[in-house]
């Protein structure tokens, strides 16, 4: 990196806009105002899962019992299913046959909001269809069929003109290649004339980049494997391909033809390479990845969404990389959705901060068909008690949302010395559970509005409750919402916790030097009320014993703290009884007031 020097962003969560005039959410909210135009290879992704438990006997061979076939979209489809997700209005141009294949890759694409209305289909070629048997988790065997060979000059013709048409009212064009022969030579030929007219951005995903140098892309965005094709260059270590993308980012510019070029590698994150500017790197994909499977198809969706908003290039890689963070913590071929992206930017991702966000959130989940969980509290100070539950009631479905009681609520149902921690740090404790998926607080005391909005399919609490003493049960029996007791441990409560915390006596025996004559002390309560006894050092060779008697506020219940002996004072008041010192039997007192801290000092 010596010779290019990289800007690099470390952490997403800390994203440094560019655009700091715009706030995140309102930037992903805006996604669902524009229109994106897909053209590209269509595949229909097949999984057939069954069981293998004896051998063929014509052959050595297991014997496969098909029992469950399921349908998802691959190559430019699924890219057109991650826009959808995302919240855009999804165009998509392919040409497909008119076989079984292509029947269930249009329906897949309805199911996903996708405008399929475009697509050109035609007898003669045999849909692209991947399909994969699956026995016991693993795949035992992959079978591949369908035309990969160029469309004829007819289809191109047509297919040109479906394009140029959906241009006319689309907000961005993204051109993903797959090699399958939609994408012809004469085609991009042809779309050569139209780009320079074009006033809306163009980008392009596609395994041969350089076919498309003369429409010169807005942005593309090459694989690591990609880009060393179009650099003729061999794979290195992987703690130096930042570098050696860097070095030879002009290369890289002059193959595509592009303004931007995003490099994605994979867990080392993406570099950005502009015409004359330094290159920006993203180091945001998590190392615990489970899998990148379509982790590029959701980059290139949400790079063409923020390009699209018209956002600086450093931020619209910061919200893609965002995205495919979100996809490779997931299972198989899946996308990012826009309310997965907005809760990516929050502070604290798995609290959700609005009514709206609750609803979309519950909306995707029950689009999965996931069976939603709920339990409420106020979740102080967190003990074991507490994890079990939690624990016990996520094993109760496959999501659990947890309401939360925000401070003025908390006050009402536990008493004015309560919480003693507030909403900002309970919620950031409960959203380090592994068991929780969901947080969201509310300001009542009994959660009602949010069960109504949650509308869960269990709803959980402690065996502290009986069915008879939930407040919300007649709403959950209307809901027909399954009730679920869960032992609670014993001995073991919040507020046994700070009982026993006011109850704690500490005494330390220090150093005695001073001839047998001792100091006490009553120190600062930091402790909610506990009392420290010091026996401390004596240092006044033979003088009167030392008496000295601190009192001080309690800091850790909203009281007023001391600015003496290194503390904090706002109007406390501090009394010492100081140094005795006796001269032929007469008492000498000084005394002094603080007038700052409102302190009386006798000494």
């Amino acid at each position: 990196m010596d010779t290019l020097k990289c800007i690099t962003q470390f952490t997403i969560h800390h994203l440094l806009f560019t655009d700091m005039e715009k706030d995140i959410k309102n930037i992903i909210d805006n996604f669902k105002n524009l229109k994106i135009l897909v053209v590209g290879d269509a595949i229909l992704d097949t999984y057939i899962f069954g069981t293998t438990d004896r051998i063929c006997r014509e052959a050595p061979v297991p014997v496969f019992n098909a029992e469950e076939e399921k349908y998802s979209c691959g190559g430019a489809a699924n890219t057109a299913i991650n826009l959808s997700a995302l919240g855009a209005e999804t165009y998509y141009l392919t040409v497909i046959g008119k076989d079984s294949s292509a029947h269930e890759l249009l329906s897949v694409l309805q199911k996903n909001n996708v405008h399929y209305e475009f697509i050109l289909r035609d007898k003669s070629r045999k849909t692209i269809a991947k399909k994969r048997v699956i026995a016991l988790s693993s795949i035992i065997l992959r079978l591949d069929e369908g035309t990969a060979t160029d469309i004829n000059k007819s289809l191109e013709e047509e297919l040109l003109q479906k394009i140029l048409e959906v241009s006319d009212f689309v907000d961005a064009i993204l051109f993903s290649d797959y090699g399958f022969g939609v994408i012809t030579n004469s085609l991009i030929k042809s779309l050569e004339r139209f780009a320079s007219s074009f006033e809306k951005p163009i980008l392009v995903d596609s395994k041969n980049l350089n076919r498309f140098k003369n429409i010169h892309p807005d942005a593309v965005k090459p694989n690591y494997e990609e880009a060393l094709g179009l650099l003729k260059l061999s794979k290195i270590a992987k703690n130096k391909r930042a570098e050696q993308v860097m070095n030879n980012a002009e290369v890289l510019l002059s193959k595509t033809g592009a303004d931007n070029v995003a490099v994605t590698l994979d867990d080392n994150g993406v570099v950005l390479i502009r015409k004359e500017k330094k290159p920006y790197c993203v180091e945001c994909i998590p190392r615990d990845y489970k899998n990148t499977i379509g982790a590029g198809d959701t980059f290139i969706s949400a790079l063409t969404l923020s390009l699209a908003s018209n956002l600086q290039m450093e931020t619209c890689v910061e919200i893609a990389a965002a995205a495919a963070a979100i996809v490779v913590k997931k299972d198989g071929t899946t996308g990012c959705t826009n309310v997965e992206l907005k809760s990516y930017f929050n502070p604290v991702p798995k609290y959700i901060t609005g009514n709206e966000e609750l609803l979309n959130t519950i909306k995707e989940l029950r689009k999965k068909g996931k069976k939603i969980v709920f339990t409420n509290g106020c979740f102080d100070l967190i003990h074991k008690g507490h994890i079990s539950l939690l624990d016990k009631a996520r094993e109760a479905g496959d999501v659990l949302i947890v309401g939360v009681n925000d401070d003025d609520s908390t006050r009402k149902v536990k008493g004015p010395d309560r919480p003693v921690n507030t909403l900002e740090d309970r919620i950031a404790v409960l959203a380090g559970l592994e068991s929780i998926d969901y947080l969201i607080s509310f300001a009542e005391e009994s959660p009602l509005e949010l069960i109504k909005m949650v509308h869960p399919d269990v709803f959980v609490k402690g065996s502290d409750y009986t069915e008879t003493s939930i407040p919300e049960m007649p709403l959950l029996k209307k809901l027909g919402c399954e009730v679920k007791i869960i032992k609670s441990l014993k001995n073991i409560s919040t507020t046994d916790i700070i009982h026993r915390i006011n109850d704690i006596n500490v005494s330390v025996v220090g150093e005695d030097t001073n001839h047998g004559r001792t100091v006490s002390a009553v120190g600062e309560d930091t402790n909610h009320g506990r009392t420290v006894s010091v026996v401390g050092e004596d240092t006044n060779q033979g003088r009167n014993d030392i008496n000295v008697s601190v009192v001080r506020e309690d800091t850790n219940h909203g009281s007023s703290k001391d600015t003496n002996y290194g503390t904090t004072n706002h109007g406390s008041k501090l009394a010492v009884v100081g140094e005795e010192t006796s001269y032929s039997n007469e008492d000498t007192n000084h005394s002094n007031e603080d007038a700052n801290d409102s302190s009386s000092l006798f000494g």
